[in-house]
C-alpha cells in the first residue's frame, strides 16, 4: 500500500508557509505523494450537482479560496526532492489541451520526473459556463485531450485532427522525463473505468467506499482484458477524507458525513488493510479538519502507526 496526502490548498489556512511546511513534513515521514484538487470558481447560488453528497450540495461555501492546481504543485516541487506530485483531478475541458500538456511536461521536468497527471471530466456546469467550456461535450472532449497529451508527450512530429481540436506542423519540447508520464483517471462511472483502461496507468475514484471499489474491480479487469492490457498494470487508488479520533483532536458530526473514514488509529489500520485485501494499492487522504496543525498531527499518526501496519 502507498499513501498520499492532499495539500492544504484551500480555505482559511492557505499560505505559502503552510504548503511548504506540510509538504516537507510529508516527505520526511515517507509519504509517497502529494495531491492538489482543481476548483476555479464556485457558484454563489450553490449547486445540486456535486456527485458525492445525497442532495448534490458542495460541502464548502462559495467564498472559500482555492489555489490554482498546477501553480501549487510547481511551488511545492521547488521545496521537495522525492515525493510525487499529482492532480486530483485536473478537469480536462477547462484548459487548452496543448497548454495543459506543456504545463504537465514542465512540472515533470522541473521536479525530476515526479508528476502524476490525475484527470477527470468535471461536474459543475456553472464552472464550465464561466470558463467557456462545453458541459455537454465534456466526456468526448476529455477523451480527445488525453489522446493529444499522449501525442505531445511522445511523438517527434505530433499531429491531431479530431472533432473538438486539431493541430499539425508543430513540435513540442521538452518531453516529460517519465515515459509514460502517468495518467490517473478519476471518476466512479463505468465510462471513467473504460477511460482509465484506454488512457491511464491508474483508476483513481474519489469519495467512494472500499466496497464500491470492490464491486467495480471485476469490470475494470474485464475491460482491461478486452483491451489487451494486463489488469495488474493498472493501479487502483482511492481518495477519501480522513479524521483520526484518538489523538486529541476535535470530532464533530460533520466530520462523519459522506464516505469519510473517521475513527481511532486501530480502526484506520483495519480500514486500510481491508482496502489492501480488496486490491486497492494506493490511498490518498484529504482532511475533514481545515487546521494545518491538526492535519500534520494526523499525518504524523499515519506515518508512525498506520503505514508500518499496512506495508507496501
Amino acid at each position: 500500500m502507498q499513501f498520499g496526502l492532499s495539500l492544504p490548498s484551500a480555505g482559511a489556512s492557505v499560505s505559502g508557509h503552510n504548503l511548504i511546511t506540510f509538504a516537507q513534513r510529508a516527505e520526511a515521514l515517507g509519504f509517497e505523494s502529494l495531491w492538489c484538487g482543481d476548483n476555479i470558481v464556485l457558484p454563489t447560488a450553490g449547486t445540486s450537482q456535486y456527485p458525492y453528497t445525497a442532495d448534490g450540495s458542495f460541502p464548502r461555501s462559495s467564498d472559500v479560496g482555492f489555489l490554482e492546481t498546477l501553480t501549487v504543485l510547481s511551488y511545492v516541487a521547488a521545496a521537495t526532492q522525492r515525493i510525487r506530485l499529482g492532480t486530483t483531478v485536473l478537469v480536462l475541458p477547462y484548459r487548452n489541451p496543448v497548454v495543459q500538456a506543456k504545463m504537465m511536461a514542465s512540472l515533470d521536468v522541473l521536479s525530476g520526473g515526479r508528476a502524476i497527471c490525475g484527470v477527470g471530466v468535471g461536474w459543475l456546469q456553472k464552472e464550465f459556463e464561466t470558463l467557456g467550456a462545453s458541459y455537454a461535450d465534456r466526456g468526448s472532449v476529455s477523451d480527445e485531450y488525453l489522446q493529444i497529451f499522449r501525442l505531445l508527450w511522445t511523438a517527434e512530429h505530433p499531429e491531431f485532427h479530431g472533432r473538438h481540436y486539431q493541430f499539425g506542423g508543430v513540435q513540442f519540447w521538452p518531453k516529460p522525463l517519465q515515459q509514460p508520464l502517468p495518467v490517473w483517471v478519476g471518476g466512479h462511472s463505468k465510462r471513467a473505468i473504460r477511460r482509465a483502461v484506454t488512457y491511464g496507468q491508474a483508476w483513481h475514484p474519489t469519495r467512494q467506499t472500499p466496497a464500491f471499489v470492490a464491486e467495480h474491480l471485476p469490470y475494470l479487469r474485464q475491460e482491461a482484458e478486452r483491451a489487451g492490457r494486463d489488469p495488474g498494470s493498472i493501479t487502483v487508488s482511492l481518495k477519501r477524507s480522513l479524521h483520526i479520533t484518538d489523538i486529541g483532536l476535535p470530532d464533530t458530526a460533520a466530520f462523519r458525513s459522506g464516505n469519510a473514514v473517521v475513527g481511532s488509529t486501530r480502526e484506520i489500520i483495519d480500514d486500510a488493510r481491508r482496502c489492501q485485501d480488496i486490491g486497492i494499492q494506493q490511498l490518498t487522504y484529504d482532511f475533514r479538519s481545515g487546521n494545518v496543525k491538526e492535519q500534520i498531527a494526523i499525518m504524523e499518526r499515519l506515518a508512525a502507526r498506520v503505514m508500518p501496519a499496512v506495508p507496501a
